[in-house]
């Protein structure tokens, strides 16, 4: 067997998001849940009981990060930025605000050094600005998701060798904003915008020309204007709302469409099955040169995990292990801890074995598991 070692820098136990349902009592959650203000509702480390699961229903809460005190893995930080993810929360709610009550925005010297520090966050560490977002993804909130998008969309850019503070700001505040024209759309067409009538559809779609439109008579960059009307066009000029092509967006738009694609990928994945993160990856692999400008694409995968650490995989020979690390060169191949046989029995003695090993070269990853056979399996390997 591959004789790889665990990471042994600041270990924490690994974690798998579950949705709400497969989650059992007994369990512990092993990242803070928040509300929709970033004020915490259930701290990370609680021993979930009846109790708390049964509020947790009642706040709509659909899916939590649970440990698995089986695995241990680097732990990624979260103090620093979970503050900067608040106040770039906060920047682009008083931006929506200011529309509602119909209000020019301008950006306080306050707002601007938010957007500083969002660069900063994803510049000094691009894998853990990704790791964050994807535990802080909600599909509900469009504040999440804009700040998901501005931390993607500047590793994104850095991946592609854009190293000037002032371009990385710029595209930043753009993507943070990218979605403010969805203020003019009702209500109920958002909460429902996957199952509209085409009547619909058109009305949802003009939240990108809405968007372009507030932007303008604002003191920011074009470049803003031009993400908020641009980030769902499409490179083969199959997107909206101008079926433009590639090379007639501006650059920023080209990152910014790529990247929010991805997040509203993974989000409509958490509605059904969260554990199936890598279906979003391969959506970015499958649209690269067609949907997506394929330097961006190449960037922004370069950035993924294609099997986020944590996930419990099935290999082709029916072993069951969690995945703890895996390299930008075969991100399809990662590094496993295996604990469970073909049979769903625990190994008493997990080990590891790296699919990257020559030795290991005929066995692949069959699937990842859903989450009803991994609350099981995480039960069975206490």
């Amino acid at each position: 067997m591959n004789s790889a070692k665990d990471p042994e820098n600041r270990p924490v136990p690994a974690m798998q998001r579950l949705a709400l349902e497969f989650i059992q009592p007994g369990m512990t959650l092993a990242r803070d849940i928040y509300d929709e203000d970033g004020t915490i509702m259930v701290s990370a480390g609680a021993v979930l009981t009846e109790r708390l699961l049964s509020r947790l229903r009642n706040w709509e809460i659909r899916s939590a990060f649970i440990q698995n005190p089986r695995v241990t893995l680097p732990e990624v930080s979260a103090a620093v930025q979970e503050k900067v993810r608040n106040q770039a929360r906060l920047m682009v709610e008083h931006a929506f605000g200011k529309i509602r009550r119909a209000e020019q925005f301008s950006m306080s010297n306050e707002e601007q050094k938010t957007v500083h520090a969002v660069v900063e966050e994803a510049t000094q560490d691009p894998q853990a600005a990704i790791h964050m977002a994807h535990i802080q993804r909600n599909s509900r909130d469009v504040l999440s998701h804009s700040v998901n998008v501005a931390l993607l969309a500047t590793a994104t850019a850095l991946a592609m060798g854009i190293g000037s503070a002032n371009s990385l700001q710029e595209l930043a505040l753009a993507a943070l904003l990218h979605d403010i024209g969805l203020l003019m759309i009702p209500q109920d067409l958002l909460a429902r915008k996957c199952n509209l009538k085409p009547e619909e559809a058109a009305i949802y779609r003009e939240h990108a020309n809405w968007g372009q439109l507030i932007l303008q008579q604002s003191a920011l960059p074009e470049s803003a204007s031009r993400v908020a009307r641009e980030h769902h066009e499409n490179a083969d000029g199959t997107g909206f709302p101008n079926q433009l092509f590639a090379d007639a967006m501006h650059p920023f738009s080209r990152i910014v469409a790529a990247v929010n694609a991805y997040e509203n990928f993974c989000a409509s994945i958490a509605e059904s099955n969260v554990s199936r993160a890598y279906l979003a990856y391969e959506s970015v692999m499958a649209g690269a040169g067609t949907l997506f400008d394929l330097k961006v694409a190449k960037a922004l995968l370069a950035r993924l995990p294609m099997y986020p650490p944590g996930s419990l995989v099935e290999l082709t020979t029916g072993l069951i292990g969690v995945v703890v690390s895996a390299s930008q060169a075969m991100p399809h191949r990662p590094c496993l801890k295996i604990l469970v046989q073909a049979d769903e029995t625990p190994i008493e003695e997990p080990f590891m074995l790296d699919l990257a090993d020559l030795e290991h070269q005929t066995t692949f990853v069959k699937d990842v598991l859903n989450d009803e056979r991994t609350a099981r399996i995480m039960t069975a390997t206490k």
